[in-house]
């Protein structure tokens, strides 16, 4: 019993100690903002504690920005604080290394680069985090490698990894599209690529999208038709009026959904048809599609919801009461 007391005495003074240190970082920061140069002095004995300096670091630059910023890091940098940050990347626990990482990032320079991408190189764990902090810190991260090392199984495709892929891709639209042509991507990595691009906003990308709406996997099919309905342009309207007759009702529903996000009023027709499918999720979607589509689209709905079908006319008369039409 006594050595767990012990034991929670030195916690909470080790804690205590913690809390004090970084106080004593938040104030010299402060000092340094305001204009006293020789606050950065008060960051010396702190200098080689890489953790706390991360996490100091990193909640200050979420609220410091312009001037103030650049002033931070000149003082940190005086005193040797990224020195510090490259040492632990090798070592200690790992939620300590992943600060350091991001901490980095604030510090841009040959060093930097180099450590950052000798982590990726290495360490699968920290991978994705060196990447994202290389780009933070504006060096280039191609497309590729990020899909080179997602087909090799060193990445997990996560949702955090899906939003970085997007970032490249949304940067470098061409990149993506020269990508789609790989035949070692999964079908589950070529739908976040594809949902990168449809992210993009750069209507180049249609002809490669539309290419992908004919893939034979119906999850790439679905998030091609997805991506050409978030972009918006009549373009693509051959292959969204293909996926609404698609014999998946995933694309189906995808092809319903992207008409009435990009407002292809000439597939009305077609949508109405839709509100009798077989799966509920397309009915549904195609009402939906409708209703975005205007006095055209109301009309369809209106005639929907008076017919017999009793599948059609509930898709409809939902829709309807939404709109308050």
């Amino acid at each position: 019993m006594s050595g767990l007391i012990l034991q929670r005495v030195v916690q909470d003074r080790a804690q205590r100690r913690r809390v004090a240190d970084r106080r004593a970082v938040e104030k010299a920061l402060v000092a340094v903002m305001q204009g006293r140069a020789e606050a950065a002095f008060a960051l010396r004995p702190f200098r080689r504690r890489a953790r706390l300096m991360s996490e100091t670091l990193l909640d200050f630059m979420s609220v410091v920005r312009g001037h103030d910023r650049e002033v931070v890091v000149a003082a940190l940098e005086t005193v040797g604080v990224q020195q510090g940050l490259r040492a632990r990347l090798r070592r200690g626990s790992m939620p300590g290394r992943l600060a350091a990482i991001e901490a980095l990032a604030a510090f841009p320079g040959s060093e930097t680069e180099k450590a950052l991408r000798d982590v990726a190189r290495e360490s699968p764990q920290l991978r994705l985090t060196a990447l994202e902090a290389l780009s933070r810190a504006g060096y280039d991260v191609p497309v590729r490698d990020l899909l080179d090392a997602a087909a090799q199984g060193d990445l997990r495709a996560s949702g955090r990894f899906a939003e970085f892929l997007r970032e490249r891709v949304v940067e470098h639209p061409q990149a993506g599209v020269g990508e789609l042509a790989r035949t070692d991507l999964s079908p589950e990595l070529r739908v976040l690529l594809l949902e990168a691009l449809g992210a993009s906003g750069d209507y180049s990308v249609i002809t490669a999208l539309a290419a992908n709406a004919s893939h034979v996997d119906a999850a790439v099919r679905a998030a091609a038709v997805r991506a050409l309905g978030r972009l918006q342009h009549p373009a693509g309207q051959a292959a969204v009026a293909a996926a609404l007759d698609d014999p998946d009702p995933e694309v189906r529903a995808a092809g319903a959904g992207a008409a009435g996000e990009a407002r292809l009023g000439r597939l009305a027709d077609t949508l109405y048809a839709r509100l009798s499918d077989d799966a509920w999720r397309v009915r549904f979607q195609a009402a939906a599609a409708l209703g975005k589509l205007g006095p055209a689209g109301l009309e369809r709905l209106r005639q929907a919801a008076a017919l017999p079908d009793p599948a059609a006319q509930r898709a409809a008369s939902l829709t309807l009461a939404e709109l308050g039409a």
